[in-house]
C-alpha cells in the first residue's frame, strides 16, 4: 500500500482552549502517559488546566504554550499509531515550530520541550525587564502589504521609532498580516488600519512575538542552549516561516530553532513553498482550525483536516487512505 503524502501544520499560542487533548488521554493510553511526562519536566498539569471547562490560567503563556505543544504531538502519535499515518512535510506556526521539529526528526519531544521552556522563562525576564514600555500584537485583514508597509513607515517616521517598535510580526496571508511592537504603537497603527481594512483588532498578547525587540532573548537561548541540543538531519521535509522555505542544513535548522522568536513568520510563503513542493493534503494537528482557515487564503485547491481527536484523526484517515484500509485501533 501507498501511504499518502500529506503536510501537517502545527498551531500556536491562541490556539488553545478548554477541553484540548481530553478526548486523546481518555481513549489512549499513551497520551496519557505523554502528559504525565510534560508534567514532570514543565510543571504544567494538562488535565487540570485544560480538560472540562478549562482553568481559568489556561491561556496564560506557560501553560499555553506547554498545552499546544502536548497536545499537538498527542495527535500526532494517534495518526501514526493507529492509522500508520505519518506527514511527508512538516511545518510550525510560531510556537507550533517546535512541534514541527519533533515530527520532521529534527528534535527529540524532550528536547523540543526544554527549548521551549528556555524560551519562556527568557521571555519572561525580557518582559519584565521592559515593564516600562509594554508590549503587544494586533492584526489586519483587507490591506495589502504595501499598505501596511506603508502605514508602519508613516508611523515610524512620525514617531521616530525604530524597527524593535513597531513591525510586521507575521505574514499569514496576501492580506492579512500580525503588528508586533511596543503596545502603544501597534495600538495606534490598528487605529489607523481600521477605517479601510476588514477587521483590525489587537491580541490577548502581552509579548511581542517575531519582533527584532526580543533579539536579546534569542541570543540568549543561543548561547544558554547551542551545543547542548541535539539537532538532527530531519527524516521528512521540514519548512521554516522564519525563511519562508524548506530547510535541509543542521545550520538552518540550528538558526531557525533559536532565532525564530524574534525574526518575521512568513506563513503565507511557507505554505506556496510547501505546494510547489506537491503537497495538496494538510493535516492541522493540534487544538484548532486556525490553520485550516489561513490555508485557503494562500493554497485554495488545497484540502484541509483538522486532527485534535481521536474522531479527527479517523476523519482524516477515511479521507485519505484507500477505502480498503481500516483504521488500526
Amino acid at each position: 500500500m501507498t501511504v499518502p503524502r500529506f503536510g501537517a501544520l502545527f498551531p500556536g499560542q491562541l490556539s488553545e482552549k478548554p477541553g484540548m487533548g481530553e478526548a486523546l488521554a481518555a481513549r489512549f493510553d499513551f497520551v496519557a502517559a505523554w502528559f504525565e511526562e510534560v508534567f514532570r519536566r514543565s510543571g504544567v498539569d494538562l488535565p487540570g488546566t485544560f480538560f472540562g471547562a478549562g482553568s481559568p490560567s489556561l491561556h496564560d503563556d506557560l501553560p499555553a504554550q506547554v498545552g499546544v505543544f502536548a497536545v499537538s504531538l498527542a495527535a500526532l502519535d494517534a495518526l501514526e499509531k493507529l492509522h500508520g499515518l505519518v506527514p511527508a512535510a512538516a511545518a510550525g506556526y510560531s510556537l507550533g515550530t517546535y512541534a514541527a521539529f519533533v515530527a520532521a526528526g529534527a528534535l527529540e519531544r524532550e528536547a523540543a520541550l526544554d527549548v521551549l521552556l528556555a524560551a519562556q522563562r527568557l521571555l519572561d525576564e525580557d518582559r519584565r525587564a521592559n515593564a516600562a514600555k509594554p508590549r503587544g500584537m494586533g492584526f489586519v485583514i483587507g490591506l495589502s502589504r504595501a499598505e501596511v508597509d506603508a502605514l508602519i513607515d508613516e508611523i515610524r517616521s512620525e514617531e521616530s521609532l525604530g524597527t524593535e517598535a513597531l513591525a510586521i510580526g507575521n505574514e499569514n496571508a496576501a492580506r492579512q498580516f500580525v503588528l508586533t511592537g511596543e503596545r502603544a504603537a501597534v495600538e495606534q497603527a490598528i487605529e489607523r488600519a481600521r477605517p479601510s481594512a476588514l477587521k483590525a483588532e489587537m491580541l490577548p498578547l502581552s509579548q511581542c512575538m517575531h519582533s527584532p525587540g526580543l533579539g536579546d532573548v534569542t541570543r540568549r537561548l543561543k548561547i544558554l542552549l547551542e551545543g547542548k541540543t541535539a539537532i538532527r538531519t530531519p527524516k521528512l521535509h521540514l519548512y521554516a516561516p522564519m525563511l519562508g522555505r524548506r530547510i535541509f542544513l543542521l545550520e538552518e535548522i540550528s538558526s531557525v530553532l533559536f532565532e525564530q522568536i524574534s525574526r518575521p513568520s512568513l506563513w503565507s510563503p511557507t505554505l506556496a513553498a510547501m505546494g510547489a513542493d506537491g503537497i495538496t493534503d494538510f493535516a492541522e494537528v493540534g487544538p484548532g482550525d486556525v490553520l485550516t482557515k489561513l490555508l485557503r487564503w494562500t493554497l485554495r485547491e488545497a484540502k484541509g483536516f483538522v486532527v485534535e481527536s481521536p474522531e479527527g484523526a479517523e476523519a482524516f484517515a477515511r479521507a485519505i487512505l484507500p477505502s480498503e484500509v481500516t483504521s488500526r485501533a
